[in-house]
């Protein structure tokens, strides 16, 4: 009872702060909840909450649990079926999209001498789906809180950067031709809030091909945390000769999720209560990291982490050019 008692002040904290972001987010749709979240959390945390002790169980609690629970949550809205719907090119697409992100992530972060577990965090949230695969990533590298925020923070502002100028893009280079159009937007954007709004901006076939896209990458987390654990040269050694099953339990009940889902099918209903709850928790966890937020951290590591960002978003909109001209074209 007692712990529940140090939770509730930053977790009501957390809680106001996602419902105010979301009230804004409904009049500026194109940025989203996650987004504002993130920031508000960061002004707030930095102006004052953040030297208050009594608030850091409850914010601690919503940038992990509720940000795992979100996890879980969104395999309901995600059915195996996704991959027949872009066929066989498109899962190739999806795969070497994949493949090309997480190396360039890795590698530039390591020319630019970034520490291994950021680098790994970066390339988890830019080759699958944000703010959700970082978190999933980071207890499973035994990466740290600092290392996390910084990464999902990153992540986001990227991101939303990214959601303008990807249908430039497309626009330019496909003159909004549904295909290769949903294929840049669902196949280089980080999370699924900003897939949608990109897509939205382009048409409405491309908003739906796009989220396609992006669902499929999400069905390969648990693929993408299992190579980057193994890749991972931090884990200690007594803590990872435990471990005999490489998924954690986030994942396994997001799969299990998303299984249930494609071979029952749940209804319309259901699912939008599950996305919807899904949604809410994530942009409360944002929140709660978004406050836990150090803005010494961000501009200690500014520079660096500004070019590498830079390079890699570069490597990305390259990589998918490429690769639509190749496989989808």
């Amino acid at each position: 009872m007692s712990k529940v008692k140090e939770i509730v002040p930053g977790l009501v904290l957390c809680i106001v702060i996602a419902c105010f972001t979301i009230l804004i987010a409904n009049k500026f749709p194109l940025f989203g909840a996650g987004t504002f979240a993130i920031i508000a959390g960061i002004i707030v945390g930095n102006v004052g909450t953040g030297k208050i002790k009594r608030f850091n169980a409850g914010t601690k609690y919503s940038e992990s649990k509720l940000l795992y629970y979100a996890i879980i949550l969104l395999g309901g809205s995600i059915s195996f079926h996704s991959i027949v719907e872009i066929g066989f090119s498109g899962v190739i697409f999806i795969l070497l999209q994949m493949a090309v992100t997480l190396m360039a992530a890795l590698w530039i972060g390591k020319k630019l001498a970034l520490p291994e577990n950021f680098r790994l965090l970066m390339a988890s949230g830019n080759a699958v789906c944000g703010s959700s695969a970082i978190a999933a990533t980071a207890p499973a590298i035994w990466a740290e809180e600092k290392e996390k925020s910084l990464a999902i923070t990153v992540v986001n502002l990227t991101g939303t950067v990214l959601m303008f100028i990807l249908p430039l893009v497309t626009t330019l280079l496909y003159k909004q031709e549904p295909q290769p159009s949903s294929a840049m937007i669902g196949g280089v954007l980080q999370s699924v809030g900003q897939v949608v709004a990109s897509g939205s901006m382009v048409s409405e076939v491309v908003k739906e091909e796009a989220t396609v896209y992006k669902m499929v990458r999400i069905l390969l987390l648990g693929v993408v945390i299992y190579v980057l654990r193994r890749y991972s040269k931090k884990a200690p050694i007594e803590k990872s000769t435990k471990i005999k099953f490489p998924i954690p339990w986030y994942i396994s009940g997001f799969l299990l999720l998303c299984a249930l889902h494609s071979i029952f099918a749940f209804p319309i209903l259901l699912q939008e209560v599950i996305q919807n709850t899904g949604n809410f928790l994530e942009v409360v966890a944002l929140a709660g990291i978004g406050l836990r937020i150090k803005l010494g951290d961000l501009v200690e590591q500014g520079g660096k982490v500004a070019i590498y960002t830079g390079l890699l978003t570069v490597v990305q909109i390259v990589a998918a050019v490429l690769l639509i001209a190749w496989l989808i074209l």
